[in-house]
């Protein structure tokens, strides 16, 4: 099992979830890239597909405890996300990728901006 998870949506600092993950995390976060790209919901919340043509920025964080964090990760993420073990930077991390199609979503090139989004 892996202490370590990138997030790239609403769970990064300042976003309308960091108070859910905030004190599930020990130090700073590791700015990283995530094979995969990222597209708009339209509800509040981006989706991001892995492959490999692709990077997304993201952060990595160190949980605190991962028996009791990714349960609450997991709910918060709902049936619409699928928590996957992918390897960054050689080490194992915890990511969660959209499991619905994206047709019709608006590509995220940059990344997700959390500025003036609700949810």
């Amino acid at each position: 099992m892996s202490d370590r998870i990138a997030v790239y949506g609403t769970l990064l600092p300042g976003a309308a979830a960091w108070h859910l993950l905030s004190p599930l995390v020990v130090g700073p976060p590791e700015p990283t890239w995530l094979p995969g790209a990222l597209y708009d919901t339209a509800n509040g919340y981006p989706a991001l597909k892995l492959d490999a043509d692709s990077r997304v920025p993201a952060q990595v964080f160190r949980l605190r405890d991962p028996d009791r964090a990714l349960p609450v990760l997991d709910e918060y993420e709902g049936p619409e996300y699928e928590r996957r073990r992918i390897r960054l930077d050689g080490q194992p991390c915890w990511v969660y990728v959209w499991l619905g199609p994206v047709s019709g979503m608006r590509p995220l090139p940059d990344g997700w901006s959390h500025q003036g989004r609700g949810s």
